[in-house]
């Protein structure tokens, strides 16, 4: 049922080397990972490091760097000497790691990109119940999976639309760091088998350095709208004029869509926009509206909580956490029941035709058809396995 393709590489491994800002000769690096309580401070105190050369040290880094949010389950590599702090470096994400210095007598931070030994890789798989679950059985970390439905996040529900036997290909970075599995880089490519409609995901990256996804025609696959508003879900009720409402013992309309997931489980803003409302709303319970523009309108209710900084008034960013699945106001299990409005009227979320981004323009488009042609074959081709 699931085939992982033989990785496929370019002729040679791509070597990313960062710039010249290397371990200093002789300077062998500890590594301590940040457990839950931990703060700076006190990792840097059981190291013999004083106070006030955590504050000199946190004073250097802050342009760069706020230490003072370091992560658990994060490293800290570091050389010390006594009560010295010579050496420190943190990786602040996937990409760029933060790096102390004691030089001179002071110290300094700069920021310095990840060195990885990447090697393009091609996985393919099918479905049987969920894209994650296929994703993790071909070999897929579980971020490249996230990344992947991403692609197609405005093109594909992922909750609601695919079936057992649709298929998947991805064209991707696998990422090795000192010797280890690392999270993996960019995906250059990916297509997937909906029901038998081959849909297609390119990268290209523009001379001003913006790069996005695009079909094979070269439309774009960001909409304004994300399919849906939460992942890995099923739908319990559609949008109907007439429907028998469980909490209220009657038919009533229903011109929404229920998505019912777990309690707690994240809800997405469906696309940019301002909250105008956050508060409790009678039968909706615990209530979120999002102003879009002139035309569009979102609503989001039963929610369990919201969002961090979730209030009227608060610009929020398509994909950002507004709140959580619950089960509050008139309903009789944990749901999401989400609206759309157009023009002030309700409308189906699952069939409005939604506006799509910029395609690519007159003058690229022989740049971005030949990156079409160098990716497609691979897409296509069959597994070895």
């Amino acid at each position: 049922m699931f085939e992982r393709s033989a990785e496929t590489t370019v002729p040679k491994p791509q070597i990313e080397v960062a710039e010249a800002q290397v371990e200093e000769p002789g300077v062998a690096l500890s590594s301590y990972t940040v457990k839950d309580g931990d703060t700076f401070a006190t990792i840097l105190e059981d190291w013999g490091i004083g106070y006030e050369t955590i504050l000199d040290i946190l004073g250097a880094a802050s342009s760069t760097y706020d230490f003072t949010r370091v992560r658990v389950g994060r490293d800290l590599r570091y050389a010390a000497e006594g009560s010295n702090l010579k050496r420190l470096e943190y990786d602040m994400d996937t990409e760029e790691m933060v790096i102390v210095e004691y030089k001179n007598g002071s110290y300094s931070a700069f920021a310095q990109p990840i060195t990885y030994e990447t090697q393009r890789t091609l996985v393919r798989g099918s479905i049987d119940t969920s894209l994650f679950e296929a994703g993790l059985q071909a070999g897929l970390a579980e971020g490249t999976i996230v990344d992947y439905a991403e692609v197609f996040a405005w093109d594909i529900d992922f909750a609601t639309e695919i079936q057992k036997g649709d298929e998947f290909v991805v064209l991707y970075d696998k990422r090795i760091r000192d010797g280890k599995d690392a999270p993996s880089g960019r995906i250059y490519a990916g297509k997937f088998v909906l029901s038998g409609d081959e849909r297609y995901g390119f990268y290209f990256e523009t001379p001003d350095g913006k790069g996005a996804y695009y079909t094979q025609e070269g439309e774009s696959l960001v909409k304004q709208f994300l399919k849906a508003p939460l992942s890995y879900s099923r739908i319990t009720s559609g949008y109907t004029y007439a429907r028998f409402h469980p909490a209220l013992g009657r038919t009533t309309p229903h011109r929404a869509i229920d998505y019912a997931a777990p309690m707690g489980t994240p809800v997405l803003a469906t696309a940019d926009g301002t909250v105008n409302f956050a508060a409790w709303n009678g039968g909706y319970g615990r209530f979120v509206i999002i102003h879009h523009n002139d035309t569009y309108t979102t609503r989001y209710a039963h929610l369990s909580g919201f969002g961090q900084g979730i209030r009227p008034g608060t610009r929020v960013k398509q994909g950002q956490v507004i709140g959580y699945v619950g089960s509050t106001g008139f309903s009789t299990g944990p749901h999401l029941h989400y609206e759309i409005m157009q023009n002030g009227t309700l409308v189906n979320p699952l069939t409005i035709e939604l506006p799509a981004g910029d395609p690519i323009s007159d003058d690229q488009r022989e740049a971005f058809r030949r990156v079409v042609d160098e990716f497609k074959p691979e897409l296509d081709s069959q597994s070895e396995g």
